[in-house]
């Protein structure tokens, strides 16, 4: 989207307060897709009544809301007010080539009306009007609301009075032709409309009546039953008019995802065809009509433009590709955040041999991505400094307050100044990171499958030109470098994919699943050497980061949410050290010796010494993914890489007694020590967060209090007075775990 959608004046640092249309266009110059706000700017502009003005700001929102068909009436009917008749059938010409409206339709209608002479045009002026309503009624005469269209259309033909016999057959045959579409239309009103149509025809002619009735009697009956299921399918509560939310907007989710459940239900009644219509393409017209109304429903939903794209390439693909194209290039205009869209429409272009605007689609989601994450960047980086700025200021009063001690205390041990994070700024950091660590994720995607196409599309070296681009974003995952490796490895290109995995490692040296790939591809490899090497580098990367997580746990100043993802980032570090240990064994046991397969075994039971040795051991013998051993002799079915994360685990199966190593037998490894001091911290953590057996006479908020109580030097030196009140209820103002 454009960064100057507006025409540039002479810029002032700040709009006046009153000028709420220059605030609002500057707001919409940082989010154009803010629906609520061009609607307020519209009306602002339309009561200002300034033509120019008007549809300077009509033209732009009409180019990004371009299915909006309410907002085509209102800028139509302006300029009808206005007498703007040329302007006005420009603007159906192009309505009508992007979207499909009953209101819009039945506007139309009215204005061939309006504008076609009936005293002196006689049966030309009747043509055309007649013309305009089959129009009309071929454009949306299928959609359950156009009953009103229908109905204008024969209270039209009834209205014309004839001048000759053959003329008044000729309307007879016209009204009857009308009813005969129209009730097989499961439209809002069919049961008055059936009801009109046998009075019609009782009135017209008795004698005939019950023979052209019967003729649609079973058409009508089916429409009338579909209606009936299609309310209860959408509960009557479906919306036609603009959702201008997602489904992953936290406060509009359930809003949005039961209209688009009624969508949904809607479009699979209509692929039911329990209408038993017999021309195929009538029932695909009518499924995608439904889909084109679901799109202008929820615009911000990518799953029904892309199920809508879907079901058009599964009809013919090869004759609606350009049609699918340009369908989901509006998809992406208004969600280009969407990876879903972006995707596939980048599919479509390399399928139509046009890879050059593929990846354009990729550049487009890659760069809003791309600035999404700057911005969360830039307000976790505010945040930080600001709780620095606090812990200095802090720090400088602290050392003031000391230079103004005693000179008797100065032999006292000085104590380090504490600095507890308030719960609200922790909350907002960790929220904001978990938005930054998604971003970085969608954006490695992105360049991921950018590269991937480029090297399908172009070859290997375009592909390592993208790569090499790609590297340019700073918080790029492991993930693109493993898949340009592979790609290199596949190209026949081995020592560059070694060196890719190797740049790889020097900027994942603690991450636990790229060192389990890498070593995948080198076992792959049989690269014994760099296996062993990866092992033990691994072994001391991941064991200083458990050793320096394990002490900041420990230390008294980290707020609760801090000290929970450390604890959990720890117990995820000292897994996949494990699991490096065990893939590792596995193969020494499988493809080297038995002398490997022990020596590192023993290091492994070092740095684990609480598990069930058993558990390692058995792992080398599994039978595929099964561990036949412990189902079959131990009784236990599944071990603990075999539970998800987020159950709890069962304890393991232990030995009552347990040798302690001999010194002779401990490793040279340094950082042994550190992991168990971790694992005996880590397991006090988890077992200080163990609900209590007994049920204690002291309440959750109580407890909850006295855990945020910090200690004494939390309210100043011991000179100074020991408790301050205001201190103590700015402390409990900012803890968001207190229970009400």
């Amino acid at each position: 989207m454009s960064s100057s959608m507006f025409i540039q004046q002479n810029k002032q640092p700040k709009r006046l307060t009153l000028d709420k249309i220059g605030q609002l266009e500057e707001e919409l110059e940082e989010n154009p897709l803010d629906y609520l706000k061009w609607n307020k700017l519209i009306e602002q502009v339309i009561n200002k009544d300034n033509q120019e003005q008007v549809r300077n700001i009509y033209s732009k929102y009409l180019s990004i809301f371009k299915h909006d068909a309410t907002q085509w009436c209102k800028y139509i009917k302006y300029e009808l007010n206005r007498g703007e008749k040329q302007k006005v059938e420009q603007l159906f010409q192009k309505c009508f080539a992007i979207t499909d409206s009953v209101e819009l339709c039945r506007l139309y209608v009215d204005y061939v009306r309006s504008a076609t002479d009936f005293i002196t045009g006689g049966e030309k002026a009747r043509g055309t009007l007649i013309q305009a309503f089959e129009f009309a009624i071929g454009k949306v005469g299928i959609d359950v609301n156009s009953d009103g269209l229908w109905n204008d259309y024969i209270e039209f033909l009834k209205s014309w009075t004839p001048n000759a016999n053959w003329e008044q057959q000729q309307k007879v045959d016209l009204i009857r032709k009308v009813y005969k579409k129209y009730l097989v239309i499961p439209t809002e009103n069919i049961q008055t409309a059936w009801s009109q149509y046998t009075k019609w025809e009782n009135e017209l002619n008795p004698a005939t009546a019950q023979k052209f009735t019967s003729e649609k009697s079973a058409e009508f009956m089916l429409a009338r039953s579909w209606h009936t299921e299609w309310n209860i399918a959408t509960e009557k509560k479906l919306k036609r008019t603009i959702t201008p939310y997602s489904t992953i907007d936290p406060h509009h989710q359930e809003t949005v995802s039961q209209q688009l459940n009624y969508w949904l239900q809607w479009i699979e009644l209509e692929k039911k065809n329990k209408l038993e219509i017999k021309d195929e393409s009538l029932v695909e017209k009518r499924i995608s009509y439904t889909y084109k109304q679901a799109t202008y429903a929820l615009p911000f939903v990518g799953e029904l433009w892309f199920k809508y794209s879907k079901y058009l390439l599964s009809n013919n693909e090869e004759g609606n590709l350009s049609n699918c194209i340009v369908l989901l290039q509006d998809g992406c205009g208004l969600n280009p955040k969407s990876m879903l869209l972006s995707f596939q429409l980048a599919e479509l272009y390399e399928k139509d041999n046009s890879f050059e605007m593929a990846k354009q689609t990729f550049n487009k989601l890659i760069s809003t991505l791309t600035n999404d994450h700057n911005n969360v960047t830039s307000q976790i980086t505010e945040i930080n400094d600001r709780i620095a700025s606090k812990q200095q200021q802090q720090n400088n009063n602290d050392q003031d307050d000391n230079e103004d001690e005693p000179k008797q205390k100065e032999q006292s041990t000085p104590q380090p100044p504490i600095y507890r994070i308030s719960l609200a700024d922790s909350t907002q950091l960790q929220t904001l990171e978990k938005t930054q660590k998604r971003l970085a994720d969608a954006i490695t995607l992105s360049y991921t499958k950018l590269t991937i196409a480029t090297k399908r599309a172009e070859g290997i070296k375009e592909a390592r030109n993208a790569f090499r681009i790609a590297r340019k974003f700073n918080a790029l995952g492991y993930q693109i470098f493993v898949a340009n490796a592979l790609l290199e490895h596949y190209a026949d290109k081995h020592k560059a994919a070694l060196n890719i995995f190797d740049l790889a490692r020097r900027k994942f040296s603690t991450n636990g699943e790229f060192l389990l790939e890498y070593l995948d591809y080198l076992i792959m490899i049989n690269d014994v050497d760099t296996i062993r090497n990866v092992i033990q580098t691994s072994n001391t990367s991941i064991s200083k980061e458990i050793a320096s997580l394990t002490e900041t746990i420990a230390m008294p100043e980290i707020d609760p949410l801090t000290k929970t993802l450390k604890t959990r980032h720890l117990k995820q570090m000292r897994k996949y050290l494990k699991k490096l240990f065990k893939k590792y064994i596995s193969f020494s046991a499988t493809y080297l010796s038995l002398d490997v397969t022990n020596s590192f075994t023993k290091t492994c039971e070092q740095l684990f010494p609480e598990d069930d040795p058993i558990e390692l051991f058995t792992d080398r013998y599994r039978l595929g993914s099964v561990n036949v051993i412990k189902r079959d002799e131990i009784g236990d079915y599944y071990s603990d890489e075999d539970i998800d994360d987020d159950e709890p685990h069962r304890k393991r199966r232990r030995l009552s007694t347990q040798l302690k190593p001999r010194d002779d037998d401990i490793s040279a490894n340094s950082a042994v020590r550190d992991v168990q001091q971790s694992s005996r911290i880590e397991e006090e953590i988890l077992n200080q967060n163990q609900p209590q057996q007994e049920e204690s006479f002291v309440g959750p908020t109580i407890t909850a209090l006295m855990t945020a109580l910090p200690n004494a030097s939390y309210f100043g030196l011991p000179s100074e007075s020991v408790f301050d009140c205001e201190k103590l209820v700015t402390l409990f103002a900012n803890l968001s775990n207190i229970p009400s």
